[in-house]
């Protein structure tokens, strides 16, 4: 993933992958198995697995983006390595339920990533885009909006040249925050310097999902 490329852009393009699952039809979807530690995630070093292991451990803090509830939806189930898209009207439903999700997988797919999110009751589980299927509640915290804002600004729209100031203010406003927001910040810090390292969909800090 370069930087000359927005994730906005990468989004577009991985949900234009999937919109051909709809109806009672599956589509197949290339996708290795998350036990195989040796799957790469876009060919640069980041098994599946390694990334599933981090996803899993922020536990339940994610809900699902209100693009899914939209014209589009983005819920799908997967059988045999072929998706098949929950209709619009479930989907709504479950968005209005407002229900917090973990996600527990992840896998590289041919065009992207998918994630597997499973609600806290245990009673809904769904495959979904990375990028644009979920968002991390944290991230709406106001005490982290300026940090959040940063890291978005490093993997989004900063030259290289640039990074290490950048990491620097991103430091500061982590060490300034007290308790459970600076756990999550400093965390947060660290996965970010290994999105600099590798600029990879498994390198994306945690807290960031559903704010790119």
């Amino acid at each position: 993933m370069k930087k000359s490329l927005s994730i906005a852009a990468i989004a577009a393009v991985f949900g234009a992958s999937l919109i051909y699952s709809v109806n009672n039809n599956y589509v197949p979807i290339k996708a290795a198995d998350v036990s195989d530690t040796n799957t790469l995630v876009n060919n640069q070093g980041v098994s599946d697995k390694t990334w599933s292991n981090k996803l899993a451990k922020a536990g339940y803090v994610f809900k699902l983006a209100k693009n899914i509830a939209t014209t589009d939806g983005g819920l799908y189930q997967r059988k045999n390595g072929l998706l098949k898209k929950y209709s619009l009207k479930h989907a709504k439903k479950v968005f209005a339920k407002n229900m917090l999700f973990k996600i527990d997988r992840a896998i590289s797919v041919e065009n992207g990533s998918l994630v597997h999110i499973v609600s806290q009751n245990g009673k809904y589980k769904f495959w979904t885009n990375f990028l644009t299927g979920t968002y991390n509640v944290n991230g709406h915290k106001k005490s982290l909006k300026p940090l959040i804002k940063t890291e978005v600004e490093m993997i989004t729209n900063t030259s290289k040249e640039k990074i290490a100031k950048k990491l620097v203010t991103a430091e500061k406003l982590a060490n300034k925050l007290k308790g459970s927001d600076k756990k999550l910040a400093q965390e947060s810090i660290t996965q970010l310097k290994q999105w600099i390292d590798n600029e990879v969909f498994a390198n994306i800090p945690v807290l960031l999902i559903g704010s790119l």
